[in-house]
């Protein structure tokens, strides 16, 4: 057996890798089923800021850097192959929009700048999570070919905190293995960010008619603030308890 492709080496941080799965879910949950859209600050505060920053983002950066003690590279946040993933990223995007976005009849631009954000911030988050965070676990465990199949389902189970109705759950599994096949080529996060991955949920968001407030823009914009902030923080701070030892 290929001990790369096929392995059984779990430790207790699968439970970990689980666990922040299972916070962003009900936070999302919580966001989506139990706030709503009702309540704007409330849900924006639990999605935003609470769900996508702190559990989605956050907690695996944190837990990589100071428990396990590794780079934020572990995490596909790197430069190595930066110019190939970037370069690939926007060849899949061209074929992606002419698959998708070039078929539809787009809003207008009040109403498609608020859901190009919200694909932004979300996007960042998705392949934080769920290519660098749950993919790179799940190959460290199980090997590659497990890898990409466990990231694409728990990143389509992820969904049922949106509310997603069962049915759509095939798709975003068959979604889910794209992403996370093409995240292997380089395992760096920018071979889907910020392009491939956003361009597809603004396709989603676009075919269910969703209209959010041009408003919501500032926030997702400084929830993408936040995280770049918050990681270079955390990296800096790294680095530097890293000198001292």
């Amino acid at each position: 057996m290929n001990h790369k492709l096929m392995k059984w080496n779990p430790t207790k941080e699968l439970w970990v890798v689980l666990l922040s799965w299972m916070l962003v879910v009900l936070t999302f949950y919580i966001s989506f089923q139990v706030i709503t859209i009702q309540r704007v600050a409330a849900q924006f505060v639990t999605f935003g800021i609470i769900g996508i920053a702190m559990f989605g983002v956050f907690l695996p950066v944190v837990w990589t850097l100071f428990v396990m003690k590794r780079p934020l590279a572990s995490l596909g946040i790197k430069k190595d192959k930066l110019a190939v993933s970037i370069g690939l990223c926007f060849i899949f995007s061209v074929v992606q929009y002419y698959l998708t976005l070039s078929k539809m009849i787009l809003p207008d631009l009040h109403e498609l700048v608020p859901l190009g954000a919200m694909a932004l911030a979300v996007g960042f988050y998705e392949n934080i999570f769920y290519r660098g965070w749950v993919q790179l676990k799940m190959e460290e465990f199980f090997g590659i070919i497990p890898g990409i199949f466990l990231s694409a389902l728990i990143y389509s189970l992820y969904h049922v905190g949106y509310g997603m109705p069962a049915d759509e759950l095939p798709v975003l599994f068959i979604i889910g293995l794209v992403y996370s096949s093409l995240f292997r080529l380089t395992s760096n996060i920018f071979i889907l960010y910020p392009l491939l991955t956003p361009m597809g949920a603004l396709f989603t968001q676009i075919r269910d008619q969703l209209v959010i407030p041009f408003e919501a823009t500032y926030g997702f914009l400084d929830v993408i603030l936040l995280i770049v902030i918050g990681l270079a923080i955390l990296s800096r701070r790294k680095e530097k308890k890293d000198v001292r030892i």
